[in-house]
């Protein structure tokens, strides 16, 4: 009897590759709409993935029993992906309606309880097509089940092609396709693809027939193992999937903090994890028959311990190498593909091995539990429930109990230990099954169990030895590379723990949080995930400023506040200065709460501050729930580059924002400048507006702070002046130099019509196309520092319709506000920076013989190249005797600037007067650093032996200070 040849294996395992490809674009895209209804909080990120990963596995247990009843599987797999496909089409709407459901289920439920609706919410939206997909391997594995030995085969080359393709889809959607089309556009393409697969395997399927008949006897060699075999292999594959999942939270936490955590970086994470996956199933595939599977997955479990012990030292040198890796490249476009393949390199470093064993360990568990070839599609699904079991509880429990509980550290040694009881048990049963088969020369247990043994007291000598590798890890992160790093990771640690002395090292859900004091500098700072995000030194004008505009522009005194973003509690301490009588504060990392209680000095204690509500959940989600409505909220989110961030400029949550404000509310909202681009903060500005009609920018220049309202802000000078004479609010402000209104108003970059004209037209920032949260790492890596806004201090007449400019008809400022002014600018922003030479000139217009006032003016247009207006006003006040070290610093500047524009090997050079001057002073002040470094300058642009020996201190006379 002729029979219809089956369809090609090549062209129905490609089908089976693009279905793994589209499964991780619906992943990927599904998780972010899901975080823009459920938040991004670490609990409902693990919510999600849970909640993915049973559907799949609950998917493989159904619809492997059906792939046993069905005439053709093949065309069993084509109708399931045409389900996935339609159902595609039609989540946006099935989440619209379950989003009501969770806006009425979740605000009857404790916040720390919130867990449950958020589940119910996830399961029902995404149970549908996760089922249909969890299906589609057992069937094709059905497919071409011809026997035991070749379902065996196929299992791995299925699933090895499954996963190369979910690599690829990862990719794709992560750095290509999202980016470009947004989430809508790229789960309808995702949709057109599988609706494609589902007609292709249909009209495969139709022309040929099935290779097995239904209910077919297994062949003479199809030799299942024994029961106790398939036991050990199902507790394995349960162990080996909660060791997967706990390693993966471990990983990519421990690869944020040191590739930083854009949202390309967690791209290339997780391509390189299931690469990994699929590289060690396809190598399973190519090795040979006759093997012990079991055994096979027993050597797996011992891999995983040693690999892990062998690459935990490499861990900690990784952010040196990285640091090197950037400093050698050029900053600019062309090198971006080039930066992100030495990023998906340093992934692979980390990542392969591993991943590589993992790959292998799944299908050879399964080959272990598969015994008939009519229920291979049972066994097969019973196989993922059982892994699914392990990689629910390694999601759930590794990021939300494990990692707060004992950190990174304690996931890696809990894996390890989990890795050496499957190779234990799998060991045991093998050796338990060939004494029970009458096999000669049983070998001891004490043998079976030694490569346990052996790789326990290496796990215990390695992870033991290494104890507290995490908070070294963070201090030595710098997601930041702009000075050259140290030459070896040995000096890089030493003049790190010299420098920094710790204070706190926390991991949480969300985060791995440090914070340590620059005992040099007297500076307190904090760093998540390796970045730096507080301090108490640079960007404190920036934290205080943001507390207090909102509530000094606000027609009246708000009494309700709301914080989005702790950071130090800075912000939310300067708001606290003011009488509000309510404050919630939410912050998305529960560590970074505790961290926050040690700047209390800095922040008012604002914390513990009474009016203080904290709130650990993500912004979006916490106001969405809110039952009240705020005067003010104030958003200082982390830079958008950070993955989730930029969810908090988008046109979406400017919208819940407008929801959630009083008529007369006013929104706070900060963006930077410096590592980004004039495009992206046009993008920001223009998106603000577009819910927001009223806004003005203030403080600049590497910091810009929106004060955004619905109406328009009547400016009232006297009420604004009787706000910031309250005494907490005005010692508050003079710590960053503002002491009166005229500090204050001169702080304002932009009037409403110069933002809107700033801004200018273009596109919007939204949830479904977030274009700043994949330019925005691109901005990070070209390391602009200098981003022009279109500073309107810097128009003519200090620009017309600026606060300040209206101010001054009226208060004409005195020197001595100008002289605090001016060390305000001088302290935050750049010399070369106009604003900062036309206070230097205003002061000194004011106060012609103040030689603080020339002084200040000098430096100034000396660091913008003004040479000889810098001498007329330096030289003057040297020759009047002025000695004091700022003085002869910038004396000392001017006269080597001078020196080298005009020397040359015939030129003498006349450096008596001013090398007698800078003797004299290097002498009496020989800790000034500034001064010690003017001096070498200066003597290196004298001809050889000029300045001859350093100068010493005069020794003091007896009883002299």
């Amino acid at each position: 009897m002729t029979s219809t040849p089956r369809p090609p294996k090549n062209l129905v395992a490609a089908l089976l590759f693009l279905s793994g490809a589209t499964a991780l674009v619906y992943e990927l895209v599904w998780s972010k709409y899901l975080g823009n209804v459920l938040g991004n909080s670490g609990q409902a990120h693990a919510v999600v993935l849970a909640t993915f990963m049973g559907g799949l596995a609950l998917g493989a247990f159904v619809f492997g029993r059906t792939a046993d009843r069905v005439k053709n599987p093949l065309a069993l797999y084509g109708v399931l992906e045409l389900g996935v496909g339609l159902y595609a089409l039609a989540f946006p709407y099935v989440l619209g309606a379950l989003e009501h459901l969770w806006l009425a289920l979740a605000p009857h439920v404790p916040e720390g309880l919130r867990v449950a609706p958020r589940l119910l919410v996830s399961s029902l939206s995404l149970v549908v097509p996760t089922l249909l997909m969890g299906g589609t391997l057992p069937a094709l594995v059905r497919h071409f089940a011809a026997s035991l030995a070749s379902v065996r085969k196929e299992l791995a080359r299925l699933y090895a092609i499954n996963s190369l393709g979910a690599a690829v889809g990862v990719y794709v959607a992560g750095t290509r396709l999202v980016p470009l089309v947004g989430l809508s556009a790229s789960a309808q393409i995702a949709a057109a693809l599988n609706v494609f697969l589902a007609l292709a395997a249909l009209a495969l399927a139709r022309r040929h027939p099935p290779a097995v008949v239904v209910g077919a006897a297994p062949g003479a060699e199809d030799v299942a193992y024994p029961r106790r075999a398939v036991r050990a292999a199902l507790i394995g594959v349960m162990l080996s999937g909660f060791t997967s999942m706990l390693y993966q939270v471990t990983w990519i936490r421990l690869l944020a903090i040191v590739l930083g955590a854009s949202t390309y970086a967690f791209t290339l994470i997780l391509t390189a994890f299931i690469l990994g996956i699929g590289l060690g199933s396809f190598w399973l595939m190519t090795r040979k028959e006759g093997g012990d599977s079991l055994k096979l997955y027993g050597w797996t479990q011992v891999g995983l311990v040693l690999s892990l012990c062998v690459a935990l030292p490499l861990y900690v040198r990784l952010p040196h190498l990285f640091r090197w890796s950037e400093w050698m490249l050029t900053r600019a476009v062309e090198t971006w593909p080039i930066f992100q393949g030495v990023t998906f390199a340093f992934c692979c470093a980390v990542l392969l091995v591993p991943t590589f064993i993992m790959g292998v360990a799944f299908p050879a568990a399964a080959r272990v539990a598969t015994a008939k070839v009519s229920e291979v599609g049972r066994e097969l699904g019973g196989v993922y429930l059982w892994n699914t079991a392990g990689t629910l509880s390694g999601s759930v429990l590794g990021g939300l109990v494990l990692m707060p509980f004992w950190g990174m550290q304690g996931n890696f040694i809990a894996g390890a230990v989990a890795n050496l009881v499957a190779a234990g048990l799998a060991f045991h049963a093998l050796s338990a099954t060939k004494e029970g088969q009458g096999a000669p020369a049983v070998v001891p247990a004490w043998r079976t169990l030694l490569p346990v043994g052996v790789a326990a007291v290496l796990a215990a000598v390695v992870l033991g030895g290494m104890h507290g590798w995490p908070q070294r890890l963070s201090g030595i992160a710098a997601v930041r590379a702009y000075q050259k790093p140290p030459e070896s990771y040995a000096k890089l640690v030493e003049d790190t723990e010299r420098a920094i002395e710790p204070r706190f090292y926390e991991d949480d859900t969300f985060a791995s949080v440090m914070v340590g004091d620059l005992t040099s500098e007297s500076l307190r700072f904090m760093k998540i995930n390796g970045k730096t995000d507080a301090t108490n030194g640079g960007d404190i004008e920036t934290q205080v400023m943001a507390g207090h505009l909102g509530v000094l522009l606000h027609p009246r005194d708000p009494k309700n506040v709301l914080v989005v973003g702790s950071g130090a509690a800075i912000t939310t301490g300067s708001v606290l200065a003011h009488p509000v009588e309510r404050l919630d504060m939410v912050e998305i990392s529960p560590a970074v709460i505790e961290a926050a209680r040690l700047f209390k000095a800095d922040n008012r204690n604002a914390v513990d501050d009474p009016r203080t509500h904290v709130h650990i959940d993500d912004a979006k989600t916490f106001m969405a729930l809110a039952p009240i409505q705020y005067d003010l909220i104030v958003s200082v989110p982390s830079n958008p580059w950070v993955t989730g961030v930029s969810g908090l400029f988008t046109r979406d949550f400017f919208q819940l924002v407008d929801k959630h404000l009083t008529d007369d509310g006013v929104l706070v909202q900060w963006i930077h400048t410096y590592e980004s681009n004039t495009e992206l903060v046009k993008l920001v500005m223009r998106t603000l507006h577009d819910t927001f009609p009223h806004a003005t920018t203030w403080l600049g220049p590497e910091d810009l702070v929106m004060v955004a309202s619905r109406k328009p802000l009547s400016f009232d000078a006297a009420a604004v002046a009787a706000r910031m004479a309250r005494p907490d609010v005005k010692a508050d402000l003079a710590r960053v130099e503002i002491h009166d209104l005229f500090g204050l108003l001169s702080k304002q970059v932009h009037t409403e019509e110069g933002q809107k004209d700033f801004a200018g037209e273009g596109p919007i920032n939204t949830d479904d196309h977030n274009l700043l949260e994949y330019a925005s790492p691109v901005a990070f890596f070209l390391a602009n520092l200098d981003v022009r806004v279109k500073d309107e201090r810097r128009s003519p007449e200090l620009g017309p319709g600026l606060l300040l400019h209206q101010y001054l008809r009226e208060h004409p400022p005195t020197a001595e506000q100008v002289a605090g002014l001016y060390r305000n600018v001088e302290r935050y922003h750049s010399e070369k920076n106009p604003v900062v030479r036309g206070v230097a000139a205003l002061w000194h217009s004011l106060a012609p013989e103040d030689p603080a006032a020339a002084l200040a003016l000098g430096r100034t247009v000396l660091a913008q190249g003004d040479l000889t207006l810098a001498a007329s006003l330096l030289e003057p006040e040297v020759a009047r005797g002025g000695r004091s070290p700022e003085l002869v610093t910038e004396y000392l500047k001017l006269v080597t600037a001078r020196t080298w524009a005009s020397r040359t090997v015939w030129t003498p050079v006349d450096a008596n007067g001013a090398l007698e001057v800078a003797r004299e002073v290097v002498a009496r002040h020989p800790q000034d650093k500034k001064l010690q470094k003017a001096f070498k300058a200066y003597c290196e642009s004298l001809p050889p032996g000029a300045c001859g020996s350093p100068p010493r201190a005069p020794t003091a006379a007896p009883g002299e200070p």
